[in-house]
């Protein structure tokens, strides 16, 4: 029952970051209707600017994650709006925006190499307290990011749902010819829209920082995992890719424990080829997709 406990805890923490790095990169489908390539390298800047400014910068922790937050959206916002909207607003896109991705993924790899070297990097814990629990022991760090996880779900959710500017990217989703019809500048939310992505990714990779290390092809794995739980979850769908989230963090944690490490990556993307050959709309399809 112990073993039982830590695995499943364990699948809730990874669980929850993957649902909110799936979570941005359904969003950006659902919106500009691309894959995101460089969605895992928002993912690894959001680790290296908290090491800069909590590391080097010495700025106390919560406001060193928003300003690491804030800083890889508004980078995303600025590469949206220089080299992709471009590619969007054209009446045939072919296969450009992937391109162009793929091209901010380099950029971005390249950038933190010249600026940080290719080195190792690590950030200490917010919080260096163990928590034990009816035989199960947890780090609070783990906590931390469970905790956050589901808070900034909830946020994004109640922002998009709840909101005047959410509606709009809803709108946009749906129907964006109609929404341009309505009156919504489309360009704006395709630019917001990448950057809210780009700021829960970064989040992401802040919060594991500490538990991880930093290095400047951590997004490479984060980007398979990411895209394994929209495909589970539905492309467009945002509580499917929350609970594909959990799903996946639970087999993951479950699947080291009964079987090995080196099967967790198997048995997630055989999983993958599994949704494709006979769900490949995800498990929670949306109606009239």
């Amino acid at each position: 029952m112990t073993n039982f406990l830590q695995n499943l805890i364990n699948g809730l923490v990874a669980g929850s970051y993957y649902a909110v790095l799936g979570m941005g990169l359904t969003i950006i489908w659902g919106v500009l209707k691309i894959i995101n390539v460089a969605h895992g390298d928002f993912y690894m800047l959001g680790a290296y600017m908290l090491y800069t400014f909590l590391t080097m910068v010495g700025v106390p922790v919560i406001p060193a994650v928003m300003i690491a937050v804030l800083v890889a959206a508004v980078l995303a916002m600025i590469l949206e709006r220089a080299i992709l909207t471009p590619a969007l607003t054209r009446d045939s896109m072919g296969n450009s925006p992937f391109v162009i991705t793929l091209g901010m993924s380099i950029l971005l790899q390249n950038f933190v190499q010249l600026i940080y070297g290719e080195r190792y990097k690590s950030v200490p814990y917010f919080n260096d307290a163990i928590i034990k629990f009816l035989g199960v022991t947890l780090a609070a760090q783990r906590i931390i990011v469970v905790i956050v996880a589901f808070l900034a779900m909830f946020a994004a959710m109640l922002f998009i749902r709840k909101t005047r500017f959410g509606w709009a990217i809803s709108a946009t989703s749906q129907n964006t010819f109609a929404a341009t019809l309505m009156g919504i500048d489309t360009k704006k939310i395709y630019m917001y829209t990448f950057g809210l992505a780009a700021g829960m990714t970064a989040l992401s990779g802040g919060l594991l920082a500490p538990i991880y290390g930093i290095n400047p092809w951590m997004g490479a794995s984060i980007q398979l995992k990411s895209f394994v739980v929209c495909v589970i979850g539905g492309f467009g769908n945002i509580g499917g890719s929350i609970v594909a989230g959990l799903l996946l963090g639970l087999i993951e944690s479950f699947a080291v424990q009964y079987i090995g490490t080196d099967w967790q990556n198997v048995l997630a993307y055989s999983l993958l080829i599994l949704m494709f050959w006979f769900k490949p709309n995800g498990l929670f399809e949306k109606k009239g997709h």
